[in-house]
């Protein structure tokens, strides 16, 4: 079931990548690395052209932040978010949020990038159940195929030389921006001597932070520049059984949603 007669109204979104309709063209595959780079992203000008409220549906696994930026965790895709603004950030636009729970709790506010949330026009208060349940199961779906293929080039690329240092070394620089961000609100709590105190560690901190990184970077560069004088073998997809069995429940899915959905 298709669902013409909804008004759904495709968004903009920021960073230069724009729904100009509800089916749109050549949408780049999210990368399924194991070890993505910690390479900053060049700033841009910042661009959103949609209403400053609204409501959509993660649609790949991403990371959100507190208002204060710090990192949260990933969102799993199928995530429904509404968000009550929109922000500027150095990867272009971040929407001040809230996100649904598994229990349909509702938490936030949060910070979610733009690009990571297909974006629909109107309040969702007054859109179908039905309706929405399609839409993120749809992606859902979506997000347990990329999750799959992960596993299998996590898998094929434990191969890679550089695989263990380089996922040591993110996981290091990970676990220094939350010690980071946990010594900052503690910072942010005290008073006198012992904020100075805090203060100078969390600057010891950040000094070690940017050494982390730069290991971090040169562990990431290595390891992609074997995988890509390495690539899998497409058959490793292809033949999966699992995945096969995936792509046919993504196909009855998108059947229902086929004209509300952003692939």
């Amino acid at each position: 079931m298709a669902y013409a007669g909804t008004k759904l109204t495709p968004l903009k979104t920021g960073g230069g990548r724009s729904f100009e309709s509800l089916k749109e063209k050549n949408e780049p595959t999210p990368s399924t690395s194991s070890v993505p780079s910690t390479s900053e992203v060049v700033p841009r000008e910042p661009v959103f052209t949609g209403p400053k409220s609204g409501w959509g549906v993660v649609k790949v696994e991403c990371p959100y932040y507190s208002t204060e930026g710090r990192n949260s965790g990933k969102l799993p895709v199928g995530t429904l978010i509404t968000y009550s603004g929109v922000k500027p950030s150095t990867k272009g636009v971040v929407l001040i949020s809230k996100i649904q729970r598994q229990e349909n709790t509702w938490e936030g506010p949060f910070l979610i990038e733009a690009l990571d949330v297909v974006l629909y026009r109107g309040e969702l208060d007054k859109m179908p159940e039905n309706q929405i349940s399609d839409i993120k199961a749809y992606y859902a779906i979506k997000g347990k195929i990329a999750e799959r293929k992960e596993q299998i080039e996590e898998k094929t690329q434990s191969r890679n030389p550089y695989f263990d240092t380089a996922k040591l070394w993110q996981q290091r620089y990970a676990e220094s921006i939350e010690k980071a961000g946990k010594m900052e609100e503690k910072a942010n709590a005290l008073i006198g001597p012992a904020k100075s105190k805090m203060v100078d560690e969390l600057r010891t901190m950040k000094y070690e932070q940017v050494r982390i990184k730069t290991q971090a970077d040169k562990e990431a560069v290595n390891y992609k520049a074997w995988k890509d004088k390495n690539p899998i073998n497409p058959s490793l997809f292809s033949d999966d059984a699992e995945l096969k069995a995936l792509h046919i429940q993504l196909k009855e899915a998108k059947e229902k949603v086929k004209d509300v959905v952003v692939d």
